[in-house]
């Protein structure tokens, strides 16, 4: 895949985030690159062609990956994660996931599969580094909890779930309170005094 290809597919999936996938037209890209609808047709088939490749990109180039920062512990981890969740949500559009489900199911199925192995083996991944680094309790069914952990972000977080309303989805509040949760039940007295500090910078960053 070529740069020009690589560039139009990560802005594209930009859009659809923003606007969702339905109210974004092949005319609209067109025009946002500066480029004719011709042109357009010539890299990418027609509208379906163009939202598979959209999504498979982002799938062989997530946006975050809880185990790519090597540095900090796992707590800080999760703290990245928060990080990179109050920007999606600056821009994010429910109707994505609508959209991609209506209109899209089978790359819509593909999607959910890869987000329920992703957060499992990162959740996997996280716990265990949290145990060795004394943060969370030995004796912790490690998979087990990955597996809430998907409940959570799958279900529990997806709009068409009707267990939280949109605008409740659209605040940072409602991860806090997950992860708040999450590391109540798995953390050390360590792992907690580490968390309930970082806890405190982020409040201070917001008094500032």
């Amino acid at each position: 895949m070529d740069k020009k290809n690589k560039h139009i597919l990560k802005n594209v999936g930009e859009l659809y985030m923003k606007y969702g996938i339905r109210s974004v037209t092949m005319d609209d890209i067109a025009s946002e690159f500066g480029i004719s609808k011709k042109t357009l047709y010539q890299l990418f088939k027609d509208k379906e062609d163009l939202v598979n490749q959209v999504f498979n990109y982002f799938m062989e180039n997530p946006m975050f990956e809880l185990t790519m920062n090597k540095e900090g512990n796992a707590i800080d981890k999760l703290f990245s994660l928060r990080k990179h969740i109050v920007t999606v949500l600056k821009s994010y559009n429910n109707n994505l996931e609508f959209d991609l489900k209506k209109y899209y199911p089978a790359l819509y199925k593909k999607v959910i599969k890869f987000k329920k192995n992703k957060i499992f083996e990162d959740s996997v991944q996280n716990i265990k580094e949290g145990i060795s680094q004394g943060l969370f309790r030995d004796g912790l069914e490690v998979e087990f909890i990955a597996k809430l952990q998907v409940g959570r972000m799958l279900c529990t977080y997806n709009p068409n779930s009707g267990i939280f309303g949109e605008d409740e989805l659209s605040l940072i509040e409602l991860f806090d309170k997950g992860i708040d949760y999450h590391l109540h039940a798995i953390c050390t007295e360590e792992g907690l005094k580490y968390y309930h500090k970082q806890l405190n910078n982020i409040k201070n960053e917001k008094n500032n």
